[in-house]
């Protein structure tokens, strides 16, 4: 209902003062049970509803019922926010019975009776580990709250403001971006029309900065800018290379702009770009040495030439890359995937078998007091695409492998160790679509990782359909049912048996003979 909630939230949900949530809550409802051990705290903790919630409360007591100097009491509360807890326990005699040499009058002396004075201070001792300081609780609300207000009225322009704040950090961009997909709100991918150098509001959508885009440094993200307010949109490829050609463009740009998507919405295929954009800059340098000389050839009298025209712009008719290709581009020049995320695809497969998103157990762990749905040594299965991964020798001598797994929601390094990469170690390979089964492991000042005990491939639903539908089937293409290799390919599946169908393709032959490998 107003600051004050929010201010006591902040400051209860600690380890010390949680205790007294629910008589806060109790009284916060029913304001006739809040009870005060003596009236002088009435003044201090009506706003707590009887609870000692803040340092400042704990400063105020010492002074009102035991005699305290401000400067005294600030030395308690500093005893307390340090968490020197035998300090605190030292100040019992003095805050009882007083204390002539610091000139402290001390309950008793005051009129507080002993037995309620002895309550407060216990009260107030178990309360001293864990104190939080009311001007920091103030200042988390009043963010706290702006920012509640911001998302909830302007979510696009919050979004797009936190994205620009935390550029420096993939993982929490990729975190943040799973969040914007939570609220509905789409991330457009880079445009050299549209995107400014941050995070901006546009069509409907989030629009990606331009500063986030690797190999374009802030001078060509100037002048492009600059020169699309005095020039206008640009109109095509050709038209931007020209007019960007001056302006520190080179390949290094170029290519980290077609590949990031940003000139998808002129109506050429990144393929196409990728095949041509060496020319097109070779052919606008040749042009620009033309003009050059027929300058030049003017002031020598020879009559210059006029202005070579622009080269005109072929693209090959090539099919476009992949989904799956878009997007690993698209993660080599930005860090993220854009279009899409691999794991689109096995979303579903991976929320049937169990799997906890990456994004749940980091932030889970990330929490100032601590991990609440997760634990060191918990068995949890997680779902994600292999972006890289490296083996080593251990010092027994065996083999294990450091597995960086990513999904949409952050990114998890796996420990595995020989025994589950012998079993597993076939399906770590990149871009891999996996599902790890294994416990949470947190050490030092890690981030969490997962030990693996297993790991396999992650099929997408529909190849699901099709395994148990019984339609998997390896089909090997043989010379001929006498062939010495038919022999040998036989010989070895009678050592290994499998599960799932298979058989021969021998051209020329009979259908009769084609099931030669069936048994």
């Amino acid at each position: 209902e107003h600051l004050e909630d929010l201010i006591a939230v902040i400051s209860l949900y600690r380890p010390g003062p949680m205790d007294s949530i629910p008589r806060y809550i109790e009284c916060r409802h029913h304001p006739e049970k809040v009870r005060f051990r003596h009236p002088l705290l009435r003044d201090i903790l009506d706003v707590t509803y009887g609870c000692i919630v803040y340092q400042e409360q704990v400063m105020q007591i010492f002074r009102s019922l035991a005699g305290y100097s401000l400067g005294r009491a600030d030395i308690v509360r500093r005893a307390m926010s340090k968490k020197k807890a035998k300090d605190v326990a030292k100040e019992r005699k003095a805050f009882l019975f007083g204390d002539p040499a610091r000139n402290i009058k001390g309950c008793i002396a005051n009129g507080i009776d002993r037995e309620a004075a002895e309550k407060i201070y216990d009260e107030i001792f178990a309360f001293a580990n864990y104190a939080f300081n009311k001007a920091h609780a103030v200042s988390y609300a009043v963010v706290a709250y702006q920012t509640a207000w911001f998302k909830y009225h302007h979510p696009k322009e919050y979004m797009a403001a936190l994205l620009t704040s935390v550029l420096d950090s993939s993982e929490k961009v990729a975190e943040y971006i799973a969040e914007c997909r939570e609220c509905g709100i789409e991330l457009l991918p880079p445009d050299v029309n549209e995107s400014q150098a941050d995070f901006t509001v546009s069509d409907g959508g989030i629009r990606f900065g331009l500063v986030a885009l690797k190999g374009v440094g802030r001078n060509v993200i100037n002048g492009l800018l600059e020169e699309r307010s005095k020039g206008g949109p640009f109109t095509d490829f050709m038209d931007f290379c020209d007019r960007m050609f001056d302006r520190d463009l080179n390949r290094r740009v170029l290519e980290s702009l077609i590949k990031s998507g940003s000139f998808d919405r002129m109506g050429c295929r990144r393929s196409q770009l990728m095949e041509v954009f060496g020319q097109v800059l070779d052919g606008l340098a040749a042009s620009r040495k033309r003009n050059l000389e027929g300058q030049l050839d003017l002031f020598g009298m020879g009559g210059g030439e006029e202005q070579a025209a622009l080269p005109a712009l072929h693209l090959p008719d090539i099919p476009e890359y992949s989904p799956q290709e878009r997007m690993t581009m698209e993660k080599e020049v930005t860090g993220l995937y854009l279009s899409g995320h691999p794991m689109d695809a096995y979303r579903e497969a991976a929320r049937r078998r169990g799997a906890v998103t990456i994004g749940s157990i980091l932030s889970d762990f990330a929490r100032e007091d601590g991990p609440a749905v997760y634990r060191d040594g918990q068995m949890v299965k997680v779902a994600g695409v292999i972006s890289t991964y490296k083996t080593r020798t251990t010092r027994n001598n065996t083999l294990m492998a450091y597995v960086s797994l990513e999904d949409d929601t952050g990114g998890m390094e796996l420990l595995v160790f020989a025994r589950a990469l012998d079993q597993s170690g076939g399906y770590i390979r990149e871009n891999q679509a996996i599902l790890a089964s294994g416990r949470i492991s947190v050490r030092d000042e890690k981030e969490p990782q997962l030990m693996a005990d297993e790991i396999r491939p992650l099929d997408t639903p529909e190849a699901e359909e099709r395994r148990e539908a019984g339609e998997r089937k390896l089909f090997i293409r043989l010379p001929g049912p006498d062939d010495p290799r038919t022999r040998k390919v036989k010989l070895a599946l009678s050592f290994f048996p499998g599960g799932a169908a298979g058989g021969a393709v021998l051209p020329g032959y009979p259908e009769a003979v084609q099931g030669i490998l069936y048994d």
